[in-house]
């Protein structure tokens, strides 16, 4: 089984696990007649057609070139439980019996006999039942006259009042004892003490084979209810169980949960097999101090130690359950500081250059720029501390006076004058007067008319 029912959630189970192979119309046919959630649990060969055993019941295929989907109605009514070299369950429908077998599922019929119930051998509901009545009737004409005088007496009592035969009947039928968390290989064991014929399958979604002798499992469900009084007490009671390490599911083929361990102060490796053992196979493992996601690939984590573990120990699961572990290295506390870089050292200052000595370190001052001839224009004068010699050899003195006074020559524009007014020629021939500054010094400028 493949292709269409591969991809189908619905029946990709019973496409990866049952060798019986179903043409492609087989398929569609099967798949429009599944409900939302139904799951295929097993598949059947039924003489020349198919027989589909799902969580709501048995679907039967007839009719070769064009199939055609028709369902029985729970409970099954079993004829005969597995048999011959098939392992063949005989059930009941419409007063037809069918053998199914062939499933790799359910090779022994488990699942069909936990989903219906075994017809007593004196059940008129049997071929050949009507036969089987009146020779019990021959060879017991004293129950049948006890019978008769019973019916009578009810019928003598009047309308309204209890039937005694049927009171006398569920009466004297035992109770059905309760075996609801009771360990699954006990149960079925005190069961079949009590003359029940005991069948088991799997209480989860996970439709996993379980026998009623297993060691391990414990009762979730059963069926009867504990408590009822069936008419048919040599019956078949089945029980759904679940492994002990799983926790029942709310309902019946409902999701597998656990209770989730406590792995904190464990090693890897003791923790990977805790949660492996409970089938809790999403697991993601982090760095206890960065919080990195440690690859899966890493090398030497199995010694290393569980700080922290999400979900946390205590709580119901389900197996679909992703479980985050922080893990931290052999011999490091879980509440150590992450490490730090060492911090990068401050560069130091470049030294400031030394001066340098002898002659070369002496700084020498700047020139003073000389005034421009339009400077003694507006009456002002520029530049010009020092005194410069004249042609006559004097040189004017720090009181601001130079030789002759209106008849100077050699004087350089910039120095000091008196009086103000006075005339003078430059060195270069330019005429020049004395003109008082804004500074209140009088300085030689140039003279334009």
């Amino acid at each position: 089984m493949s292709d269409l029912l591969a991809d189908d959630p619905r029946t990709a189970a019973a496409a990866s696990g049952e060798s019986i192979s179903l043409s492609d119309s087989h398929k569609k046919v099967l798949l429009q007649e599944l409900g939302a959630g139904e799951v295929v649990r097993s598949v059947y060969h039924d003489g020349w057609g198919y027989a589909v055993l799902t969580g709501k019941g048995l679907i039967l295929f007839r009719n070769l070139l064009a199939p055609k989907a028709s369902r029985v109605a729970g409970p099954l009514r079993i004829l005969r439980s597995a048999y011959g070299m098939f392992d063949s369950v005989e059930i009941l429908v419409d007063g037809k019996p069918h053998k199914l077998h062939g499933s790799k599922l359910d090779p022994k019929g488990e699942f069909l006999e936990a989903s219906g119930t075994l017809l007593p051998p004196d059940s008129p509901l049997r071929p050949g039942g009507g036969r089987r009545t009146s020779a019990w009737i021959r060879r017991h004409p004293v129950s049948v006259v006890a019978g008769a005088v019973a019916v009578l007496v009810a019928g003598l009592s009047g309308p309204g009042q209890p039937d005694a035969v049927a009171q006398v009947g569920t009466d004297h039928a035992p109770a059905v004892p309760d075996f609801r968390g009771a360990s699954l290989a006990a149960a079925a064991a005190t069961a079949r003490r009590g003359a029940w014929r005991v069948g088991a399958a799997d209480a989860s979604s996970a439709y996993r084979s379980v026998t009623a002798s297993q060691a391990g499992w414990r009762v979730c469900f059963q069926n009867p209810s504990p408590g009822e009084r069936p008419d048919g007490y040599h019956g078949t009671l089945t029980l759904y169980a679940v492994p002990e390490a799983e926790l029942c599911p709310s309902q019946l083929d409902g999701t597998r949960r656990v209770l989730m361990p406590d792995l904190v102060g464990e090693r890897l490796d003791a923790a990977s097999r805790a949660l492996a053992t409970l089938d809790l196979d999403r697991v993601t493992r982090f760095h206890a101090h960065t919080g990195q996601r440690l690859d899966d690939r890493s090398q030497g984590l199995a010694d290393w130690r569980v700080c922290r573990q999400q979900p946390e120990a205590g709580i119901e699961v389900p197996l679909t359950t992703q479980v985050d572990l922080w893990l931290i290295g052999p011999s490091v506390p879980c509440t150590a500081p992450s490490p730090t870089p060492a911090p990068k050292p401050k560069p130091k200052p470049k030294p400031k250059p030394k001066p340098e000595s002898g002659s070369q370190a002496t700084s020498h001052p700047k020139p003073r720029a000389q005034p421009s001839r339009d400077s003694a224009s507006d009456g002002g004068t520029s530049g010009g501390s020092g005194d410069e010699s004249r042609d006559d050899g004097s040189s004017g003195g720090s009181d601001g006076t130079s030789g002759g006074s209106g008849t100077g020559s050699g004087v350089g524009f910039g120095q000091f004058c008196s009086p103000v007014g006075a005339t003078a020629t430059t060195s270069d021939g330019r005429p020049a007067k004395c003109f008082m500054g804004k500074d209140g010094a009088a300085r030689w400028g140039y003279r334009s008319g």
